[in-house]
């Protein structure tokens, strides 16, 4: 196919709203003038954000080590929330201001992925370790070295009860400990093989059985990993056609983790994750065993099986169909970006991703919030995100500024006209991509009250079906 660049500002829309949150206002033709191919390249070589560096420094707790929390916590127990609170508006400051956002999308991409629930009891000290120190860092790197990372975490560690899992054994007569079968299942069924890939219910009491002893020094004090040896079962194990001897101890998780990582239903999961995330609900199957061999060849480089994703033609195909639906935390991202929001209070924006039914690190079950665009789509959502777009559009937001008028003006368009209000809006933030029926709606609006024009073209064009899909 062509360059990308040269089919316009669409394609470089689909792009952004791809591999990104959404254009901020002139972000469509900057990255055209910039070259999308080039623009790919830098957003998988991401490099120092000095500006966004100095927007997270209002949060200081997001760099704390869990023991660090579960110090104040202890000292204070009200702290937590600060805590959290921090947590959360750092992600939301992320994913609106971030220069290198296709990073910000794989952080949650892998979040998701590997999930772990915020109020789940010793999960809440150890989420934000969790995401800063075992997922951020390797979002572009080998899938071996993420699996490890997250698999032996505290905060997964707890969350799937395998601090739980020991070897049993008899102590004064009485049978102790035993075998906890939840981290090796979704380990297997969620994390690498997927669950038709048809291991059985013996995997997975072979997997446990090799994450017997991975667990935490102390839950309420320290919260680091320990491995125990005492607690694991050092017999000989077969996991899914892998054999491992007795007497490995620690190393029987490493073994297993090296073959679930490079196993072809992993890599077959995995790249159809990817494809369902950044290209379509369903996409198609000749896509994801192109995508599973280049995560096989490379030895599971998730910044190459990305860079093949974003260089199929069926990836950039999708910038002509109907869009994938967003999730209410990429509308109400997406929709931050596109009015060139200014967020001074991320909380509200927490608020409106709540509203949306997507409560920020709050879904409950290990299989993570969903990522087909389809499940997003219900009554009481669409009208929490209409909602907001138009108290944003109005400036009615607090703790967000926008300058609606200054937006339209820059370009190209009056502000008092409906038609040429509609059209900036048109070309700055959807690339010329909004439906005559969305386009004659916003012509047809007329002030209301102390309410300008520029606000309530803004307003219908925002909470419109164009800004409902990436």
């Amino acid at each position: 196919m062509p360059a990308p660049e040269t089919l316009g500002p669409r394609v470089a829309l689909h792009l952004l709203n791809r591999a990104g949150y959404g254009p901020r206002p002139g972000e469509i033709g900057s990255a055209l003038d910039h070259g999308l191919t080039r623009w790919i390249e830098e957003q998988l070589e991401p490099g120092a954000d000095p500006e966004l560096d100095t927007r997270l420094a209002a949060y200081p707790t997001i760099a704390y080590t869990t023991s660090q929390v579960l110090a104040l916590y202890n000292a204070d127990n009200r702290t937590i929330g600060v805590i959290l609170d921090e947590f959360m508006n750092a992600k939301v400051v992320r994913a609106v201001h971030a220069k290198y956002q296709l990073q910000e999308v794989l952080v949650d991409f892998w979040f998701n992925h590997f999930n772990v629930f915020v109020q789940d009891g010793f999960a809440r000290y150890a989420i934000s370790s969790y995401e800063r120190d075992a997922i951020r860092p390797r979002v572009l790197g080998r899938f071996r070295e993420l699996l490890g990372a997250v698999t032996l975490h505290p905060a997964m560690l707890y969350y799937l009860d395998n601090y739980l899992n020991t070897v049993p054994r008899t102590q004064g007569g009485r049978r102790v400990g035993g075998i906890n079968e939840n981290h090796g299942r979704e380990l297997m069924e969620l994390h690498t093989l997927g669950v038709d890939a048809g291991y059985t219910q013996a995997d997975v009491i072979e997997a446990s059985r090799c994450l017997t002893g991975h667990g935490i020094d102390n839950l309420g004090t320290s919260g680091n990993y320990l491995y125990r040896a005492a607690n694991h079962d050092d017999g000989a194990k077969q996991v899914f056609g892998l054999p491992v001897a007795a007497g490995g101890g620690e190393g029987d998780v490493q073994k297993l983790l090296d073959y679930l990582a490079g196993h072809p239903a992993t890599a077959h999961h995995i790249s159809e994750q990817l494809a369902e995330r950044f290209m379509a609900d369903d996409p198609p199957e000749s896509l994801v065993a192109r995508l599973a061999d280049v995560f096989l060849r490379t030895d599971g480089d998730l910044r190459e099986v990305t860079r093949a994703l974003f260089a199929s033609a069926e990836f950039w195909a999708e910038a002509f169909g109907t869009g994938k639906p967003r999730t209410g935390f990429e509308y109400v991202i997406s929709a931050l970006r596109g009015a060139g929001a200014e967020l001074r209070n991320p909380r509200v924006a927490r608020i409106a991703i709540q509203d949306a039914g997507m409560p920020l690190y709050s879904c409950n079950p290990p299989t993570g919030y969903s990522n087909r665009g389809a499940d997003w789509l219900n009554p009481s959502a669409h009208l929490a995100r209409m909602n907001f777009a138009l108290d944003l559009t109005a400036g009615a937001v607090a703790g967000v500024t926008v300058d609606i008028p200054g937006l339209i003006r820059d370009g190209g368009g009056d502000p008092n006209s409906p038609p040429s209000a509609a059209e900036a809006i048109n070309r700055v933030v959807f690339g010329r991509t909004l439906s005559p029926a969305s386009l004659g709606a916003a012509n047809r609006v007329a002030s209301s009250g102390s309410v300008p024009v520029s606000t309530r073209v803004a307003g219908v064009l925002f909470a419109g079906p164009e800004m409902q899909v990436r």
